[in-house]
């Protein structure tokens, strides 16, 4: 089936759900379209399909911006203009694709290559997990627009419950999970054929699937190598990887329990009666029986698990008690009090968490109300927002949710650092205790800023401790079950928000930049990569049993990006090193300001960082805890996850991505000028320079300058003569040097020198990737 050619795949392709009476299903694009003359020539348009992956139907539709009125005359015909490319839409059993004809569009994305480029996604794709829900815009009057008080009979919303309108639909409005608005109209061919319906019923039948396996990675059995580095990410996948992090936190009164060793486990494996991840730690104090025992009374059977240690104090996640259980506390004091035994019965502190934060439910409805508010359908409602924007912005509570996670994440880190173990204690366990453990971990251990550490502290918090990610993010979504949509809620999106205001008070302290934060987001709706699939893990296992499931973890980037769009993911303005202090308070960089880091020698004892070492040396560092501000006075917007999707919002040459860009061309020219200095090597550096470092070297660090930095990439026969003088030649070639960017880059599209961009990225990347280059930078 992988070699056949794609008109034999789309003739022989059959659902994989029964068609219900009356609908369509599986259709194919024929060969011979009723189309006007001018648009014939979308034959030439194919989506780019992965191994197994099939198309389900394809249309000729106009693509419009994300906020534009969409225009439909009475005969069925679109109107196109400057906001509208027209082109082929297909939906595959992976995607929904658009490959446009105009490729000179601005909005195709395809006139420059200045954006992160996907390897399995091209430009205007999106999968159909990443899909939420589909308004259908039924022909109706002279113009069908994306005006709210155009509902009723000319919009229909098609989610699982939703079927197909009657009526010819005019245009589909696809609204993404990570806020992108996609909004396409179709033409009325001379055939008469709908290609509105078409689109809609097979959405219809794809995007909610009643069960996983439906899901494309089933399909998808092309073989996974891994390229991740062994001493990396920690995917506490193995008793030993508790074992290891046990030994680095010095929790010597815990111990690392195997559910597969367990004879009461193993012969309950699927038995509801007993919820346990592979692996998880308990007191020593407690035979693993009476653990077993007690945690009956607790919802999803999740009683006291460790997680963290700082110093002799421990953070642990417990689930309240089970409703028929709650009339006697008897069962949760002795479970509390064997927590107690591991910190020499000191006082503990219970952070209630049920009560102090947001449950799932309403946070899924501040996302809702968040996404309306970023992703407005039309022009108009788009003005009517911005008038009172604040005001709505605070009425979807999404920064307060923000402020309180933040919150109690400082306080149970001040309570570690106070010596004092800290239960977080939630309904079941595995949603906002998630949320606040990791925050707490980032606020206090350095390692869990740089990306290998937060990588790990994910699969420790998240994946290994089973949040349920598929049910969190709608997955799956039985067609009757109406309890199925009540469980979604983006949990893990408000945590990737309160670690960006993180990195945005201290964007020195994080290895890992706000690209990377967003990249994570997006890749939870890759169904490709079972990371964020599953709600625990008997679940990714039975379908590597059942159904021969390939197992990708998300965090081998290599299968999504090149080398060149993986630099993204680094800070310029980490500092792995740095000096002892009593605590690291916010220094956020006021916006359009520029943070140039200083030369300083580095410490003679300076250490490289090595995750065996750290193990060993089973310590974790008391004066590298953060302090961060959590009012909501001192939040701000997280432009690039939620507005990157808005042309209209985009700054030209502007925003944080061109500081971030000029900061990474300043260090390349420093790590060259340092480089010409070790070797005593000047040849290639300007005229300037060489005289400079020949004539008065001794001072050569007062007269640096960020203009004559500026000029170390430029080579000795690029330079065009200037009788004026060196410094006016250097400045005037530094400013042709950078190019200019957008402030949702590398999301948005960018025109300009694309050449000088890669240039400046490709010289940065032999850095950022190892680390800052502040770790070792020196000019003497």
């Amino acid at each position: 089936m992988a070699n056949m050619p794609d008109h034999r795949k789309r003739n022989t392709f059959t659902s994989y759900v029964a068609p219900a009476p009356g609908d369509v299903s599986a259709i194919a694009l024929e060969d011979e379209w009723c189309l006007p003359s001018d648009t014939r020539d979308v034959h030439l348009a194919k989506p780019r399909l992965l191994n197994e992956e099939l198309i389900v139907v394809s249309a000729p539709a106009y693509m419009y911006s994300a906020i534009s009125t969409i225009n439909v005359l009475e005969n069925g015909t679109a109107v196109s203009g400057k906001e509208a490319v027209f082109g082929l839409l297909t939906v595959t059993n992976f995607k929904l694709a658009f490959v446009p004809l105009q490729r000179d569009n601005p909005l195709c994305g395809v006139a420059s290559t200045c954006y992160q480029e996907h390897l399995l996604l091209q430009r205007n794709d999106v999968t159909l997990n990443n899909i939420d829900h589909v308004i259908q815009c039924a022909e109706s009057g002279r113009a069908v627009n994306a005006l709210p008080g155009n509902a009723g009979r000319r919009k229909k919303r098609l989610d699982a419950q939703q079927k197909v309108l009657n009526h010819r639909i005019a245009a589909l409005h696809v609204v993404c999970k990570n806020f992108r608005l996609l909004k396409f109209a179709f033409q009325q061919t001379k055939g008469g054929r709908d290609w509105g319906k078409l689109i809609a019923a097979a959405l219809a039948r794809f995007v909610y699937p009643k069960c996983h396996d439906l899901s494309f990675a089933y399909r998808y059995q092309e073989p996974y190598y891994p390229t991740l580095s062994k001493p990396g990410v920690s995917m506490y996948a193995s008793k030993n990887d508790w074992a290891r992090e046990l030994i680095r936190c010095g929790a010597n009164n815990w111990q690392v329990i195997s559910s597969d060793t367990v004879p009461i486990l193993q012969q309950q494996r699927h038995s509801s009666k007993y919820n346990f991840p592979p692996h998880f730690v308990i007191p020593k104090a407690c035979t693993v029986e009476r653990f077993l025992d007690l945690s009956r009374a607790f919802c999803d059977s999740r009683a006291a698990f460790w997680v963290y240690g700082y110093g002799n104090a421990s953070l642990v996640r417990l689930a309240e008690l089970k409703p028929t259980a709650q009339q006697d506390t008897t069962v949760e004091n002795v479970m509390l009090e064997l927590v107690r035994a591991c910190n020499e019965r000191k006082m503990l502190h219970l952070l209630q968490l049920t009560d102090r934060l947001p449950n799932i439910h309403d946070v899924q409805k501040a996302y809702h109300k968040l996404r309306r508010l970023f992703a407005p359908e039309s022009p108009q409602e788009f003005v009517m927002e911005d008038a009172k924007f604040l005001t709505l912005l605070e009425k979807t509570n999404w920064l307060f949710y923000v402020s309180l996670c933040l919150r109690y994440s400082c306080e149970a880190a001040d309570t570690l650092r106070d010596g004092t173990t800290c239960v977080l204690q939630e309904t079941n366990g595995r949603d906002l205790c998630c949320v606040i453990s990791a925050l707490t971990q980032i606020i206090l251990d350095p390692l869990y800023r740089t990306i290998d550490g937060f990588q790990s502290l994910v699969q420790k918090e998240w994946i290994a401790l089973e949040h349920p990610f598929q049910r969190r993010l709608g997955h799956v979504r039985p067609a009757f079950d109406s309890s199925g949509p009540d469980e979604e809620s983006p949990v893990f999106l408000l945590f990737l928000d309160c670690v960006w205001q993180l990195l945005q008070q201290y964007p020195d302290e994080f290895e890992f930049s706000q690209t990377y934060l967003v990249t994570l987001w997006d890749a939870c709706f890759m169904p490709l990569f079972d990371t964020f699939q599953f709600d625990c893990n008997a679940d990714r296992m039975k379908a590597v049993q059942d159904s021969h499931l390939v197992l990708r973890p998300v965090w081998d980037w290599s299968e999504q990006f090149s080398e060149k769009d993986k630099v993204f993911f680094s800070n310029p303005f980490y500092q792995r090193q740095r000096p002892e202090t009593a605590c690291r308070r916010s220094v956020a960089i006021p916006s359009g300001a520029i943070m140039l880091p200083g030369l300083a020698k580095p410490s003679a004892h300076r250490a490289t960082f090595n995750p065996h070492n750290f193990i060993q040396q089973s310590s974790i560092p008391k004066d590298r805890y953060l302090e961060p501000q959590h009012r909501m006075s001192v939040l701000a917007i997280w432009e690039q996850c939620y507005y990157r999707w808005m042309p209209i919002l985009e700054i030209k040459g502007g925003g944080f991505p061109q500081i971030d860009l000029f900061h990474r061309l300043l260090l390349s020219n420093i790590n060259k000028l340092q480089r010409s200095l070790e070797l005593q090597d000047f040849e290639d550096l300007p005229d300037v320079y060489y005289e400079l470092t020949h004539e008065s070297r001794p001072s050569l660090q007062t007269h640096i300058t960020p203009e004559l930095i500026d000029g170390v990439e430029r080579r000795r026969k690029s330079l065009p003569p200037n009788p004026t003088g060196h410094k006016q030649q250097t400045h005037e070639c530094a400013t042709n040097l950078m190019p200019e960017i957008s402030s949702f880059f590398p999301f948005g599209v960018n025109g300009g020198e694309t050449q000088q961009l890669n240039d400046i990225l490709t010289n940065s990347n032999e850095f950022l990737l190892e680390g800052s280059i502040m770790d070792r930078l020196s000019i003497v």
